[in-house]
C-alpha cells in the first residue's frame, strides 16, 4: 500500500451542495476535484440515480466552475452557477434534465451570488452586488430601454469585460475609507451591496433571453439568498441591520424582511429584529412557516445558533433546538412540512437530525465518527448526503425512512484501494473539572513496542470543533501518520460542540487552560509508552497558531513548532483586523480598557522564553489575522537571538490551508514536515513508517 503524503492532496475528490429533485428520481451535487497543471480546483455538476437499481453517478456538466445546482420544482431542468463562455463572473445557467446544451440565463454585470427558483420554475431570484450609481444606471434603463445588442464575439465580450475591471480598478486609485469593514478576507470591500432581483425564464433560448431583471431593494445595506413564498407574492430573505450611529463599526447583524412582490406593493417589511440575528430563511412547501437560524446577539463567540420557525405571515417565534445546546450546522424542511432536517455540531461529529415543528421532538438520524457536510431530503423521507469520515475524506450516503444506509457513491474508491489509511482512536479524559475528547493516530506497521514521534495539532476558532473526519484536515492528519508520527489532536476548552459552558470556558483565558487540556492529553498518550518524548512537534493555525506560539513560551518538551496565520500580540491585532469586537469579547477587555491584560494574554509577551525552534506561516492577503502579526513575534524573535523562520504566502488569506491554491496547499504540508524533521530527526520521516526502533 502506498502512503498518503503531502502531494496526495491533487488526488482527492470531494462531494459538496447535495440538492434532491422534488420526484426524488435524481440527487445533484458538486463534484470537487484538483487540476494539478492549472493549479487550480474544477467545480462540476453530477447527478445521481436514485431511481434505478445501478443508481449510477454521471457527470451532468461540461464546465470547469459549475456550482449551486438547483431544481425545479417539476423536476424538468436543473440550474447552476456558472463563469463559462470566457464570462468574468457567474451567471445563472438553465438545463434540461433531459439533456442539450446549458444556456445562460443571466447577464448581470457584477455576477451573480446566488439564485433560487420559483415555485412554478417561470422566474427566478437572484443577488447581486451593485454600486449606487449602477443602481441609478438600471433604473434609468428601465425606463429607456437600451436596444443596443449585447456582444456576442469572444474578443469583444473580453474586450468588455477588461474595460469594465479597469474602470472599477481606476475608483480606487487611491482609495478613501469611510466605513468598517473596509477589508475582509483576500480582498478590499467595495463600495457595492448585495441586492435583490427578480428575472422571468423565458419559454425558449432561440433569441436569447431579453428579460429585464428587475431589482427590488434599493438602499446601502445586504440582502440574503431570498426564499419563495409558497403563492408567489413575497419573497423572505435576511437584510444586514443598519447600525445605529454611522461612525460605529458594522457588526455582522442581519433582521429578516419580506420584500413584496407586486407592482404595486414592493415594500420591505421587517418580519424580526434586534436581540438575535437572522439568517437563512427557508418556506415550508406547504407555505405555512418560515424556518430559520438565529444568534443571540450578546456575547455571540459564546452562544450556539439555534433553529427556530415563524408563520409566514408573522407571528410568535418558536425555537426548536435551543434546549440541545448544541450548534446547528445546516437544515431544510422535509417535503410534508412537518419535520426540519439539520445536522447538530455535538460531541466530535456533526450528525443527521430531524425536529418535529409540533412539540419539538428531535430524532437523531444517523451516528458516527463523521461530518456531514451537505444534505437534502426527497419526498418519500430519504435522506442523500454527503460525508467526511475517519476512512473516507468525501463520499455520498443514502439513509432510507427505516434508518438503513447505504453508500451511493464514492470518489476516492481508487485512491483509498491503493494507498493505507490510518484508523483513528478517541481517548478522553479529565482537565480542571472539563471532560476533553480528542483521538491519536498511529504510523504503518505501528508497534506498541517500539517509540514514535508524536506530532500534536491544534485546532482554531477558538470555537472551531474537529472529529477524526475532519474534512479540512483528513489529508494532513494521514500524511504525518504515514510520515512515521503518532498524531494527536483534540477539543480544549472554549471549543463548539460541547454546549455553551465549555464555549465560554476560556473568555480571558486563551493561554493556559486550553493549553493545559492540551498538554494532558499528550501526556495520557505518553503513557501509552510509544512516544519518543524527545521528538515531539507541534502545529496549528489562527487559534491554534496563537496557542502554538503560547505553549512554546510556556512550556520547553517540543523539539519544533510551526503557527500557522496565529495571532500573536492582543493588543495590535486589535487594531488590524476585521473584526475588532470579536477580539474585545473574547479577552473581556479592550487595549483601553486594560492593555496589561491584554499583553499578558499574548504569545509575544514570551518571546524571551522561548526555546523550540519556531517556524512561522502566514498569508500575505491574510485580513483576518494580518501578516503583521506573525512579522512582530518573527522580530522579536531574532532580538533574542531565538530560532525562528517566516513563510510568507502571496495571493493567500486565513483560509489557506482550506481554499487556497493547490500548490500553495500541498507544498505548506511539505514545509511542516520539513520543519520538524530537521529538528526531531530524520528518523522521524523514514524510520518508523519502515517498522525500524525509533530514537537508536
Amino acid at each position: 500500500m502506498k502512503p498518503i503524503t503531502y502531494d496526495s492532496l491533487y488526488n482527492i475528490v470531494y462531494i459538496e451542495e447535495v440538492k434532491v429533485s422534488s420526484s426524488g428520481t435524481h440527487a445533484a451535487f458538486v463534484r470537487l476535484s484538483i487540476d494539478r497543471s492549472a493549479n487550480e480546483y474544477v467545480r462540476a455538476i453530477w447527478l445521481q440515480d436514485l431511481s434505478t437499481a445501478e443508481r449510477r453517478a454521471v457527470p451532468f456538466t461540461a464546465g470547469r466552475k459549475d456550482s449551486s445546482p438547483r431544481f425545479t420544482e417539476d423536476s424538468t431542468r436543473l440550474g447552476f452557477l456558472s463563469n463559462r463562455n470566457g464570462e468574468g463572473q457567474a451567471q445563472v445557467h438553465v438545463i434540461s434534465l433531459a439533456g442539450g446544451e446549458a444556456q445562460r440565463l443571466t447577464s448581470h454585470p457584477s455576477g451573480v451570488n446566488s439564485f433560487e427558483w420559483s415555485p412554478d420554475g417561470r422566474r427566478i431570484a437572484f443577488n447581486a452586488s451593485v454600486r449606487v450609481d449602477e443602481r441609478i444606471q438600471e433604473d434609468e434603463k428601465r425606463r429607456v430601454p437600451n436596444e443596443e445588442p449585447e456582444a456576442q464575439d469572444p474578443w469583444d465580450k473580453k474586450r468588455e469585460k477588461d474595460q469594465h475591471e479597469h474602470e472599477d480598478a481606476l475608483r480606487f486609485d487611491p482609495r478613501t475609507v469611510r466605513e468598517f469593514p473596509y477589508r475582509t478576507g483576500t480582498t478590499f470591500v467595495n463600495d457595492r451591496w448585495n441586492h435583490v432581483y427578480v428575472t422571468d425564464v423565458p419559454e425558449t433560448f432561440s433569441d436569447g433571453n431579453k428579460a429585464q431583471a428587475a431589482r427590488l431593494t434599493d438602499d446601502n445595506l445586504n440582502y440574503g439568498q431570498p426564499a419563495w413564498t409558497r403563492d408567489e407574492q413575497a419573497l423572505i430573505c435576511s437584510k444586514s441591520r443598519r447600525p445605529s450611529n454611522q461612525n460605529e463599526m458594522i457588526e455582522f447583524w442581519d433582521d429578516l424582511v419580506r420584500i413584496g412582490l407586486n407592482a404595486d406593493s414592493r415594500a420591505t417589511t421587517v418580519l424580526l429584529s434586534n436581540q438575535y440575528s437572522y439568517t437563512h430563511p427557508r418556506i415550508s412547501p406547504n407555505g405555512r412557516w418560515v424556518a430559520f437560524e438565529r444568534h443571540l446577539e450578546d456575547l455571540p463567540e459564546f452562544r450556539n445558533t439555534t433553529l427556530a420557525i415563524l408563520p409566514v405571515e408573522g407571528g410568535a417565534v418558536t425555537d426548536l433546538t435551543a434546549h440541545l445546546d448544541r450548534e446547528l450546522g445546516y437544515f431544510t424542511w422535509g417535503q410534508d412540512s412537518a419535520w426540519l432536517y439539520f445536522t447538530l455540531i455535538k460531541d466530535g461529529s456533526e450528525n443527521l437530525y430531524r425536529v418535529s415543528i409540533d412539540g419539538g421532538q428531535v430524532e437523531q438520524l444517523t451516528d458516527g465518527a463523521q461530518e456531514v457536510t451537505s444534505f437534502d431530503v426527497d419526498a418519500q423521507g430519504r435522506v442523500i448526503y454527503a460525508a467526511s469520515t475517519m476512512q473516507d475524506p468525501s463520499a455520498l450516503y443514502l439513509r432510507d425512512v427505516d434508518g438503513h444506509v447505504v453508500t451511493l457513491y464514492k470518489p476516492n474508491e481508487k485512491f483509498l484501494s491503493e494507498h493505507e489509511v490510518r484508523p483513528v482512536e478517541e481517548i478522553r479524559y479529565p482537565s480542571d473539572g472539563f471532560q476533553i475528547q480528542g483521538w491519536v493516530m498511529t504510523p504503518p506497521d505501528f508497534d506498541p513496542a517500539r517509540k514514535y514521534p508524536l506530532a500534536l495539532e491544534i485546532h482554531g476558532g477558538p470555537s472551531a470543533m474537529w472529529s477524526p473526519g475532519t474534512r479540512s484536515m483528513w489529508q494532513e492528519w494521514q500524511a504525518l501518520a504515514s510520515a512515521g508520527y503518532v498524531v494527536f489532536f483534540c477539543n480544549p476548552r472554549g471549543s463548539g460542540g460541547y454546549g455553551e459552558k465549555f464555549l465560554i470556558a476560556n473568555r480571558g483565558d486563551w493561554g493556559d487552560g486550553p493549553m493545559n487540556d492540551i498538554l494532558r492529553g499528550v501526556e495520557q498518550v505518553v503513557s501509552h509508552g510509544y512516544v519518543d518524548t524527545a521528538r515531539m512537534v507541534m502545529t496549528g493555525g489562527s487559534y491554534g497558531g496563537y496557542l502554538t506560539a503560547w505553549i512554546v513560551g510556556r512550556d520547553h518538551r517540543f523539539k519544533a513548532a510551526v503557527a500557522q496565520r496565529g495571532v500573536y500580540n492582543m493588543i495590535s491585532m486589535r487594531g488590524v483586523t476585521d473584526i475588532p469586537w470579536f477580539n474585545d469579547r473574547e479577552a473581556g477587555a479592550s487595549p483601553w480598557e486594560d492593555v496589561g491584560k491584554l499583553w499578558a494574554m499574548s504569545p509575544i509577551s514570551l518571546a524571551p522564553q522561548v526555546q523550540t525552534p519556531l517556524l512561522l506561516e502566514h498569508s500575505e492577503q491574510d485580513y483576518r489575522v494580518p501578516i503583521s502579526q506573525a512579522e512582530e513575534l518573527y522580530l522579536a524573535l531574532r532580538s533574542f537571538k531565538k530560532t525562528v523562520e517566516l513563510i510568507r504566502w502571496p495571493r493567500e488569506g486565513h483560509e489557506l490551508s482550506r481554499s487556497g491554491e493547490p500548490k500553495h496547499r500541498a507544498e505548506r504540508v511539505q514545509r511542516i514536515l520539513e520543519w520538524f524533521g530537521q529538528y526531531a530527526g530524520d528518523n522521524a520521516n523514514s524510520g518508523a513508517q519502515k517498522g525500524e526502533p525509533m530514537g537508536a
